[in-house]
């Protein structure tokens, strides 16, 4: 349980946010025989028995009635009826702008006339003044509506709740009963807890200014399948907390809880906190890991704090991915991490085109138990994971201290060419980082990257960049740490036990840490308009170790859950590549996206799996 208190201790953050009294917005409450909703423009159009209720105590009845949630105003024309506490008028139409709290009314009056009234008092209306030229304009919309709806409480600049909606999906129509569409300026609504995954259909069930909650219908192609999951957020000013609970229909799930506070100007906080449950009635596994993470910013440069809680087996008895002959598990991996590191900001050099940043760190690493399987003198110590953090040179290491010092040079972007015509202009970056991290255990890891580009706007639609990277890794140990190794095309055969290895690459017997990754990229890009966009990216590889086509020698990288690489650089890439990538708006808010990557033949294998993923916007 103490490994939970650091995130624990951040929980009355939500009890602070759902408590927290927000902004005084005005919530409008419409009922009509027709509702519809625009997306694409965010306006509610609705027609037949209008009535609206407002929170300031009015309530208007009228034929048609029209909101632009941007401008943050309404329209209601058609036999109107504006009743306050005290007063009743009667008229054609009234708007009501709601950020200056004015209503501009048509009476139905012997002579023509229009009235204002000012802090919503009926009973004095401010008669003849000039009102603005569209003050009861109503707008041209698009034939078929995103949604619609039987009633709709709308507040001000934050959200819609629609009651008895029903979406357009083409000549399908789905009932969503509940929907909530939340267009607030607060940019923590936009926060995300939830993994990535090929496909996401959200359904807003509930919301209010501070909160909003959210059912997904998911598709993740690599772990999953089809599932559902959940999503709950609170926000405030300075502040939000999401919690998720994903997936939520599978066996094994994952709680997650993210928190975040601003305390004044200089000083954030925040939290991911993981639970992991296989079988959660009869609970087969659970884990639970912990990062917290702390910035102080200084006038030019910032501190950052970052830990690490882990424990693998929350269980009494079972464990996490225990083996299927070890039902008992004992003590398990108990990992903690902290690390504090100073970065400077872009720093010009004099005048000089260069920019540098620096930065220093200091970690500690413990884990006093490892893990292991079974209790007692039947211990047995999982496969790659010895008791405490390392075993080396006869001795394991429980708790491994680490210090980091780095520093980038970059420029600006630079221009060449025809500078005046924006469509022959040339752009040139380049940047250099290298950083050193040694451990108490005898090792250090040194890493260089370099990397120049140039880019261009060939024309509107079309633009392009050509980039060459080096990057450069020595992981080593003062004595030992890496056995020789050349591989063979027999896999699983060490061809320096043969006599004479004939299909051995000398190469790979004087590796001891040290790779270097060179990739030069090419990459052309055309967006003729916002609903569509077609990218071509060609890469070519020389790298150390080469990479060796049907000899096991590297592991074939994890991949996320839409099917793409963890990491965009890894030992053991195909020299060639090329991934054509299409985005297109299949319905008024959502795009497809479908990459695929062609590797030349190479080890036999033309082209990899299709990503395919469908983006909400």
């Amino acid at each position: 349980m103490r490994r939970l208190s650091l995130s624990a201790g951040l929980l009355p953050l939500i009890f602070a946010l759902v408590c927290a009294a927000g902004q005084a917005a005005t919530l409008v409450r419409l009922h009509a025989d027709h509702i519809a909703f625009y997306y694409d423009r965010f306006l509610i159009e609705a027609d037949g028995h209008v009535r609206i209720q407002t929170s300031d105590g009015f309530s208007v009845s009228g034929d048609a009635f029209s909101m632009d949630l941007k401008l943050n105003r309404f329209l209601i024309a058609g036999h109107v009826t504006l009743k306050s506490a005290h007063d009743t008028v009667s008229g054609a139409a009234v708007a009501d702008f709601l950020d200056f709290n004015r209503l501009y009314f048509v009476p139905v009056t012997s002579e023509p006339d229009r009235w204002t009234f000012l802090n919503d008092d009926l009973a004095h209306p401010v008669k003849g003044r000039i009102m603005p030229g569209d003050t009861f304009y109503f707008p041209d919309v698009p034939a078929t509506p995103s949604l619609t709806a039987s009633s709709a409480t709308i507040s001000e600049r934050t959200y819609v709740h629609f009651g008895g909606a029903v979406a357009d999906l083409g000549p399908v129509p789905v009932p969503l009963g509940t929907y909530v569409v939340n267009f607030a300026p607060n940019q923590y609504f936009a926060q995300n807890s939830l993994s990535g995954a090929n496909f996401d259909a959200t359904v807003n069930v509930a919301g209010s200014n501070n909160a909003l909650s959210a059912v997904h219908l998911r598709y993740d192609a690599t772990n999953f399948g089809p599932y559902l999951a959940f999503e709950q957020h609170l926000v405030g000013k300075h502040e939000y907390a999401v919690f998720s609970f994903n997936p939520a229909t599978k066996s094994q799930q994952f709680w997650n809880l993210q928190l975040y506070d601003l305390i004044g100007s200089r000083f954030q906080l925040q939290s991911f906190t993981q639970y992991y449950v296989d079988q959660p009635f009869n609970r087969k596994s659970a884990a639970q890991t912990t990062f917290l993470t702390a910035n102080y910013a200084f006038p030019h440069s910032y501190i950052s704090a970052t830990g690490n809680l882990t424990n693998y087996n929350l269980l009494t008895s079972g464990g996490f991915n225990a083996p299927s002959n070890s039902p008992n598990v004992g003590a398990q991996a108990h990992p903690t991490s902290l690390q504090l590191t100073w970065t400077s900001f872009n720093n010009r050099i004099g005048k000089l085109p260069l920019y540098e940043q620096t930065y220093f760190g200091y970690g500690f690493n413990h884990d006093s138990v490892g893990q292991q399987y079974g209790t007692g003198p039947n211990a047995v110590i999982a496969p790659g994971s010895p008791a405490g953090l390392q075993e080396y040179g006869g001795y394991t290491y429980y708790t491994i201290y680490n210090t980091l010092i780095g520093y980038t040079l970059s420029t600006p972007s630079l221009k060449f060419g025809n500078v005046d015509n924006a469509y022959n202009t040339y752009y040139f970056n380049a940047s250099v980082n290298a950083q050193r991290q040694t451990f108490t255990v005898p090792h250090h890891i040194n890493t260089t990257t370099t990397t120049a580009s140039i880019s261009r706007q060939i024309s509107r639609p079309f633009g392009a960049y050509v980039a060459y990277q080096i990057q450069n890794t020595n992981d080593l140990y003062l004595n030992g740490g890496y056995t020789p190794f050349i591989p063979t095309t027999n896999p699983g055969v060490n061809c320096s036990t043969l006599p004479t290895p004939p299909d051995c690459d000398a190469a790979y017997g004087s590796f001891r840490g040290a790779a270097t990754l060179r990739t030069l990229n090419f990459e052309l890009n055309y967006l003729p308009n916002p609903d569509f966009n077609l990218s071509l990216l060609a890469r070519k590889h020389n790298d150390f170790p080469a990479p060796f086509p049907n000899g096991n020698v590297f592991q074939t990288p994890l991949k996320n859950p839409i099917g793409q690489p963890l990491n965009y650089s890894y030992l053991g890439q195909p020299p060639y590549d090329v991934t054509p990538d299409i985005r297109f708006r299949l319905l008024p808010h959502m795009l497809l996206d479908v990459q695929r990557t062609y590797y030349f033949n190479y080890d036999n294998e033309k082209w990899g799996s299709i990503v395919i993923q469908v983006l909400p916007q």
